[in-house]
């Protein structure tokens, strides 16, 4: 019987296996298959940026943010959040892609990572071209 005060490491066996089923297996039944928690899976998932369902088409939120820092590398602490107005719940739902930022949200955040006029202009172009870049 595994000890809770250990902490298991995750295999790379387990993680290609989360990956692959994240969106068509529940976490109950993946957790069952790895033999660990469920609330393990999910904190898994949230902190390796790995989501459930995709629901926007193109996450935007994330995409301005990539003007600025790699996000690979982002991390936000509860002073980003606190800056922006936007709970980590929130956050996390509009990341992750299960929700659209709205107007406000994004005016927030780029004012937060003291984007310039110039790069603004820039994602914005970049945005309208990919839209007719996908027809």
């Amino acid at each position: 019987m595994n000890n809770p005060d250990t902490k298991r490491r995750w295999t790379a066996e387990e993680v290609a296996y989360i990956k692959a089923n994240a969106t068509t297996v529940s976490i109950r039944d993946m957790a069952a298959r790895l033999g660990r928690s469920e609330l393990s899976v999910q904190l898994y998932m949230l902190r390796h940026d790995i989501a459930r369902h995709q629901q926007v088409k193109r996450n935007l939120l994330r995409e301005l943010i990539a003007v600025k820092i790699d996000t690979a590398y982002f991390h936000p602490t509860k002073d980003f959040y606190r800056a922006i107005g936007i709970n980590q719940v929130r956050f996390q739902q509009i990341w992750q892609g299960y929700r659209q930022a709205t107007n406000k949200e994004m005016e927030a955040v780029a004012k937060h990572l003291k984007f310039t006029s110039e790069e603004l202009m820039k994602f914005m172009f970049n945005r309208q071209l990919n839209l007719f870049d996908n027809n």
